[in-house]
């Protein structure tokens, strides 16, 4: 045999061993995939970043349906404030600075939606450097947060899994805040992970949670509305601007805060029972800047919108009533055209039967004139 049949021959037999090898480094590297999918698919949570394999977002303005905290210190509540919290090896940790004095001075959500008449199994494992109490929940995200489940648990200090089910009531809210409640025990640090939130079939439920069927749960409406359901519609007290903790009163939104856009609020106040709002920059959409005020409509009610508006220069802005949270819906839209008189403008709107119950009231002031922009006697009062 030649030289060069030799050395072709070695030369196939090294070549089909590297083949083999990376056929079978191939095969091990989709089996690894494939039980790590079906690991994930078997875990599934309607929450996001369950398994906290990313960073906690915690931006509940912008971003309420992933992980954010909520503590009672930033609004004057109570001293309920968190340390520090993150994420690692798969789970979350959360250190308190102060408990505050009661259980919901601190808060772990996220917004969710949920199907209502559906069971839902919850199921989580926790822990605490020191044994203490947490309530886990799901409830509404706005007045009179309303609790659809509710459970007290208490954390050892090694990990230990709990599971409950629970059947989202008829009529109830479709989003939805999940929640852990750190707040009055003991100050120290709470581990979370692998948290669950999913439908399931009644068939899988156990009898203990079967046992009776749960109030169906409406929102809370007084006997009679208020004449005017908007809060200091006649601006006879400053402007709350507070989101977070006071949505059902006046606040202002800026994409430049997110950034979005340079959208920015130079100043606003009130002045001599008006209200007014200074923009240094509007961006480049009407939603960019935002004057709003979350507040409470009937389903299948009409009702008069009117407000009262002027501009140190002409411009348009956007009055609209929009779902709370995504995605965002609108149930009402009307372009004005403001002068620098005062001019009072009036609509009517009728509320879906399927509509939210508490939707933002929301005056859009983005892409115009940059100016100062006034308003007076703003109100939304059922039609007789």
């Amino acid at each position: 045999m030649s030289k060069i049949t030799k050395l072709l021959l070695i030369l196939f037999t090294v070549f089909l061993l590297f083949s083999c090898q990376f056929q079978e480094r191939v095969e091990a590297v989709a089996n690894v995939a494939q039980q790590q999918q079906s690991s994930d698919t078997s875990g599934k949570s309607l929450l996001n970043n369950w398994n906290f394999r990313s960073n906690i977002r915690n931006d509940q303005a912008n971003a309420p349906f992933e992980w954010w905290l909520w503590e009672a210190a930033k609004y004057g509540v109570s001293d309920g404030k968190v340390d520090t919290y993150g994420v690692k090896d798969g789970y979350a940790f959360i250190k308190l600075a102060n408990s505050g004095s009661d259980v919901w001075h601190v808060q772990f959500n996220q917004w969710v939606k949920l199907k209502q008449n559906q069971y839902y199994l919850v199921s989580f494992k926790a822990k605490a450097d020191e044994t203490r109490n947490i309530n886990v929940k799901v409830l509404m995200n706005h007045d009179p947060w309303v609790a659809y489940f509710a459970q007290t648990v208490e954390l050892e200090k090694d990990w230990k899994t709990y599971t409950f089910y629970f059947k989202h009531p008829d009529k109830a809210d479709e989003t939805v805040n999940f929640c852990f409640e750190l707040g009055k025990d003991k100050v120290t640090t709470i581990y979370f992970s692998e948290v669950v939130l999913k439908p399931v079939d009644e068939s899988e439920v156990p009898e203990e949670f079967r046992e009776e069927e749960p109030e169906t749960v409406e929102y809370e409406f007084d006997e009679e509305e208020p004449d005017n359901l908007v809060n200091n519609g006649d601006f006879a007290y400053k402007i709350v601007n507070d989101q977070g903790s006071m949505p059902s009163e006046w606040w202002i939104w800026e994409a430049g805060k997110y950034g979005i856009s340079p959208a920015k609020v130079e100043s606003f106040g009130v002045e001599d029972g008006v209200g007014f709002v200074k923009l240094e920059n509007t961006g480049f959409e009407t939603w960019h800047v935002q004057f709003n005020q979350w507040v409470k409509l009937r389903k299948g009610n009409s009702y008069v919108i009117s407000f009262k508006a002027k501009a140190a220069e002409p411009r348009k802005i956007w009055v609209k009533l929009v779902q709370t949270g995504a995605p965002y819906g609108i149930y009402f839209s009307q372009e004005v055209n403001l002068t620098n008189e005062w001019q009072t403008f009036t609509f009517e709107h009728k509320h879906p039967e399927d509509g939210d119950p508490v939707v933002t009231f929301s005056f859009e002031l983005g892409k115009e004139a940059q100016t100062t922009i006034y308003f007076d006697d703003i109100s939304i009062s059922t039609k007789k």
